[in-house]
């Protein structure tokens, strides 16, 4: 982690048991990232989370969830103590519609949830090589994996259930995801306002 850190210029702190703080410029925008103790009920054991701060206008908002949180927030009862500051969640399932499309592989279906404002935004915005990432590694394994990534209010967000015996890499693989989500979403604003 630390190697990936420097190779990005970035501020690494380590500390015990898998947990780290990243923090920086990442492809010129404000990044930051911790594994920690869990912050979300549907989160068992270390958390990883990741924010950049795109700097753009909000167009619209893509969540892509592994089946296993959305099956977790389907259940789970509203009144319930475990529901509390979930209130993101919520509203992802309440006002975003799910979205499929033709060209994602049925192994992507089978595992992940996209839900948006825009079905031609989460196309765009996961291209193939995303798709790629996401269905990395052994597919009964991973599919128990909670993951939570976003687009929304100019910012892009990730939720991980980090494996501590995973040798860091499972989080460089989200990270690296991360990167090319970032990459992404600054290359159809820069489209978007050439258009406008």
């Amino acid at each position: 982690m630390s190697r990936w850190a420097t190779s990005q210029f970035l501020h690494h702190k380590g500390g015990d048991s898998g947990q780290f703080m990243i923090e920086g410029q990442l492809l010129g925008r404000a990044f930051r990232a911790e594994c920690g103790a869990s912050s979300r009920p549907y989160i068992d054991g270390l958390e990883l989370r990741a924010r950049v701060d795109l700097d753009l206008p909000p167009v619209g908002q893509v969540v892509v969830m592994s089946r296993v949180v959305e099956k977790w927030l389907m259940a789970i009862d509203p009144s319930s103590e475990a529901s509390r500051g979930l209130a993101d969640e919520k509203r992802w399932l309440n006002q975003l519609s799910e979205t499929q499309w033709r060209d994602a592989s049925p192994v992507f279906w089978s595992r992940y949830s996209v839900r948006s404002d825009s079905s031609e935004l989460a196309q765009r915005w996961l291209d193939n090589d995303a798709l790629e990432f996401l269905t990395m590694g052994d597919s009964q394994v991973a599919a128990k994996v909670p993951v939570v990534i976003a687009l929304m209010r100019g910012k892009c967000y990730l939720r991980l259930q980090a494996n501590p015996h995973a040798r860091d890499a499972d989080t460089l693989l989200a990270l690296e995801l991360m990167e090319h989500l970032t990459e992404r979403a600054l290359k159809l604003a820069a489209r978007h306002s050439r258009r406008h």
